[in-house]
C-alpha cells in the first residue's frame, strides 16, 4: 500500500532504479511526491511510452504524473546526494538501458551490480569498466539469480541469432513470443532477418520501443531497427503480397492471441511457426507464475514451435556463474559480498569462492563497516 511504502522510504532522500523490470520499479508510483527518483534516460522513455499505451485500457494517470516528474542519471557521471555519490555504469540485461551503481562516502564504496550479465552484446565491457572504474570496494551487492540453476545452459544473444537464421531459413512464416522491451533480443532477430531477406513484422507499438532503443544506441549497426516494418490498421492485397513473397519473422506479445489468429488465416499457404524466447515457468511452472495468454497462444502452434533455452531461442538475462565468480574476484570486497535477487534453493559455495572473500549471510551483523552521517 501507499502508506507502507511512505512508511519504508521515512528519511529517504532519493530512490536509484536500476532497470524498469517491475519486480524493481513496481512500486515507484507509491513513493512519495517529496522524494526524487531516479532512471536511466532511455529506461524512462520506454516506461512513458509503455504508460501510454497501457493508459488507453485503464486508468494510470497516477503513473503518468510521477513518470513525468522523474529524474534521470547518464552511465560514467556521478550524482550526489548529501555526501553520498552514486555513478551509474551501463551493463547488459534483458531490460534496455540497465545500470549498476558505484556508491562511495566518506572513504567507502559499495558496487551494487543490480540485474547484469556478460552474454548480451553489450556483455563484454563489463570486465573493463569493473577494473577501470570500480577498482576494490569494501562491499559487494550482486544479483544471484542463476545460484539455483548452475546447470542451465546460457548461450549469447549471437548463439540466438544464428538459431533463427536456420530457422527463417527453412520457414516463410515464423512469429517470436517475446518481451517488448528486450532491445538485445530484439536485435539478434532483426539480424536474422536482414541476414536472410524475411521481414521484420512489429505492430505501432513495438516500434516505438525499437525507435526509443535506435535513439539511444550508439551501435546503429546492431540496434538500428531500420529494417521494421509496422504492419498497418488497414489490410491491403500489397502489403499481404509483400509478405508472402518476402516471408517474415513477426514479432508478438502475450496480448497478441487474437493478431496471431488472423495473420495465419491470410498466411495459410505454409504452415507457421513459433519461436517462444520466453522463460518456460510462463507455460509450465507452478500456478503463481503461469500465463494463460502465453499459453494459449502456444496452443495454436501445436507441436510447430522452437521451444526456448531447451531449442536455443532464449537465454538468461542474469549473470552466469563464471561471470558472478569474476565480479567477486575483480572487485575483492573487503567487507563482504551480499547475495540479492536470489531464491532460497540459491547455494553461493557453488561459485567456490577464495576464502579470503567473506559471504555476508542474512542475519549477520556488519560491525566493522560504518559511515557517518551527518543531520
Amino acid at each position: 500500500t501507499n502508506e507502507e511504502v511512505a512508511e519504508m522510504t521515512k528519511g529517504v532522500d532519493a530512490v536509484f532504479y536500476t532497470h524498469y523490470h517491475g519486480d524493481h520499479i513496481g512500486l515507484f508510483a507509491a513513493v512519495p511526491d517529496a522524494i526524487p527518483q531516479y532512471i536511466g534516460e532511455g529506461a524512462l522513455e520506454v516506461l512513458k511510452c509503455r504508460n501510454k499505451v497501457l493508459n488507453k485500457k485503464r486508468e494510470l494517470s497516477q503513473e503518468q504524473k510521477v513518470l513525468n516528474r522523474m529524474s534521470t542519471y547518464t552511465s560514467n557521471h556521478t550524482i550526489r546526494i548529501g555526501d553520498i555519490n552514486i555513478t551509474p555504469y551501463y551493463c547488459s540485461h534483458s531490460a534496455f538501458d540497465a545500470y549498476m551503481f558505484k556508491i562511495d562516502s566518506q572513504g567507502k564504496v559499495i558496487l551494487h551490480t543490480g540485474d547484469f550479465r556478460q552474454h548480451g552484446y553489450l556483455g563484454k565491457a563489463l570486465n573493463g569498466v569493473l577494473k577501470k572504474h570500480i577498482g576494490p570496494v569494501d562491499i559487494l551487492i550482486t544479483e544471484g539469480t542463476m545460484l539455483s540453476r548452475p546447470q542451465e545452459t546460457v548461450l549469447t544473444e549471437n548463439d540466438i541469432k544464428r538459431n533463427t537464421v536456420d530457422v527463417l531459413k527453412k520457414h516463410k512464416y515464423v512469429y517470436a513470443l517475446c518481451s517488448s522491451t528486450d532491445m538485445e533480443r530484439l536485435a539478434s532477430f532483426h539480424a536474422a532477418c536482414k541476414e536472410t531477406g524475411r521481414l521484420f513484422v512489429c505492430d505501432e507499438y513495438q516500434k516505438s520501443i525499437l525507435d526509443i532503443f535506435s535513439n539511444h544506441a550508439q551501435n546503429k549497426d546492431l540496434f538500428g531497427f531500420d529494417q521494421a516494418f509496422t504492419y498497418p490498421h488497414k489490410e491491403s492485397d500489397k502489403v499481404t503480397g509483400h509478405l508472402k513473397y518476402h516471408g517474415f519473422l513477426h514479432i508478438i506479445r502475450g496480448s497478441q492471441e487474437w493478431v496471431v489468429k488472423k495473420r495465419i488465416k491470410t498466411y495459410n499457404d505454409e504452415p507457421s511457426y513459433l519461436i517462444y524466447s520466453m522463460w518456460e515457468g510462463y507455460y509450465n511452472g507452478d500456478e503463481t507464475v503461469r500465463l494463460s495468454n502465453v499459453i494459449n497462444i502456444r496452443s495454436i502452434f501445436d507441436d510447430k514451435i522452437f521451444d526456448g533455452i531447451k531449442d536455443g531461442f532464449h537465454t538468461s538475462g542474469h549473470a552466469e556463474l563464471q561471470t558472478l565468480r569474476d565480479v567477486c574476484t575483480i572487485t575483492q570486497p573487503q567487507t563482504g559480498i551480499i547475495f540479492i535477487h536470489k531464491d532460497a534453493a540459491s547455494s553461493p559455495q557453488a561459485l567456490q569462492l577464495p576464502a579470503s572473500l567473506h559471504i555476508i549471510d542474512n542475519n549477520e551483523e556488519i560491525n566493522n563497516f560504518s559511515i557517518q552521517i551527518d543531520n
